[in-house]
């Protein structure tokens, strides 16, 4: 497949317009909507447009299994899906906020669905083409691009608010979202051998059922990694927001710097996850990034202790996004590695990867509930003897020689 040229700017532009309308719609809307008197109560069910993102596996199925009406068995959902967002965020922009919450939660949500349709369907395009040694940058930009959409949607839209106001900000959301459209009409996605003509539904999902038992039975060690991983680095940044407000911070100072600050730091930690695995392979590089990661989680230890000077809370925000994003590329390219060897892409790579997010919204939770209990101090320091320990795990489970990490 390799005399494929690669589409590398189309993968930066969907990974990018993938996170800008949900940024703006989880972190800037909880701003605009609360100055226009929204009820902190009401405010709370924007969390709902996080649901449809939870059910990536269910969908994986379809994108795999089902070609739409165009060329390409990943680029006909791309194209589906990429419509379906731009117009839903047109049609956001002609609503009278204060006045239609109740359908405006409804199209985010509707939005949310599609969003992760597109998401489950670039990954398995990914899976798809990228070779063994293109993989790493493949996901190092994937999270540097999403990254770049939390900066736009997340930050700079909300700082050109006053001037772009409702409907100049969902125009802006929804031009950016139709030039990845436009990209992908002219894409085209190279046919392989597990194309398949569907005649038989149920032989169809009875067969993908068969794969996943003996996929998960073969990668048994894995999917326990898979579920354990993310206990060494979720809680700890569950409970920074908290404790800023704690401290009294502002909420534009807070998103300033765990949103733009802390997203352009992932960005290049991101591009960190392909030079450390060029250097070290794949398996030294993610035993590596994950111990940086928990050293650099002591940086909050003086935070919840009522340090928080600008300096503190950004060196301790610099330590963790060095880490994290470059983390969560190398875990997303043995991932893919995994994925790439089976019929379904996009399904097997959704079912991995659903595992680290479900467990991380897990041992998020747990962290902020063990710290109303056992104070934040404690959290981190047990967080950081887990990222330890996960890495110890990594090293004794993860052969060197394994025939899916290439060497």
């Amino acid at each position: 497949m390799s005399h494929h040229s690669k589409p590398w700017l189309l993968l930066i532009s969907t990974y990018t317009t993938q996170y800008i309308g949900i940024a703006f719609m989880m972190s800037a809307t909880f701003a605009i909507l609360r100055q226009h008197g929204i009820a902190l109560d009401k405010l709370a069910l924007l969390n709902l447009i996080a649901l449809p993102m939870l059910g990536k596996i269910l969908y994986a199925p379809f994108v795999d299994s089902f070609r739409l009406f165009t060329q390409g068995q990943y680029r006909s959902w791309l194209l589906f899906a990429q419509l379906c967002m731009t117009g839903l965020l047109l049609v956001c922009g002609y609503l009278e906020v204060n006045k239609q919450f109740p359908i405006m939660l409804v199209l985010f949500i509707v939005y949310s669905l599609f969003m992760s349709i597109q998401d489950v369907a670039i990954d398995g395009l990914a899976t798809k083409i990228f070779e063994a040694s293109e993989r790493q940058f493949a996901n190092s930009i994937q999270y540097a691009s999403n990254l770049l959409g939390n900066i736009i949607g997340g930050g700079l839209l909300l700082i050109l608010y006053p001037w772009l106001q409702w409907k100049g900000a969902f125009i802006i959301l929804a031009l950016l979202t139709a030039i990845t459209w436009i990209q992908l009409l002219f894409y085209r996605e190279p046919e392989n051998e597990f194309s398949n003509p569907h005649h038989n539904l149920s032989s169809q999902f009875k067969s993908l059922a068969q794969q996943l038992k003996l996929f998960i039975t073969k990668h048994k060690s894995w999917f326990v990694l898979l579920f354990i991983y993310p206990i060494g680095f979720t809680a700890v940044f569950g409970i920074l927001n908290p404790l800023l407000v704690d401290a009294k911070w502002s909420l534009v100072d807070i998103g300033f710097a765990t949103k733009v600050f802390g997203s352009i730091i992932g960005i290049l930690s991101a591009f960190l996850a392909t030079l450390l695995i060029n250097q070290l392979q794949r398996k030294k590089a993610l035993i590596t990034l994950t111990v940086m990661q928990g050293l650099t989680l002591l940086l909050f230890i003086p935070l919840t202790l009522g340090y928080t000077s600008k300096l503190i809370v950004y060196l301790a925000i610099f330590g963790y996004f060095i880490a994290n994003p470059g983390l969560i590329a190398t875990l997303s390219t043995l991932i893919m590695d995994r994925a790439a060897s089976m019929p379904a892409k996009a399904t097997f790579f959704s079912l991995q990867l659903s595992l680290v997010v479900f467990m991380g919204f897990v041992y998020s939770a747990l962290g902020l509930t063990l710290a109303q209990h056992i104070g934040y101090t404690a959290v981190v320091i047990l967080t950081f003897i887990c990222a330890l320990g996960v890495a110890a795990l990594s090293w004794k489970l993860l052969s060197p020689d394994d025939p899916n990490v290439p060497t």
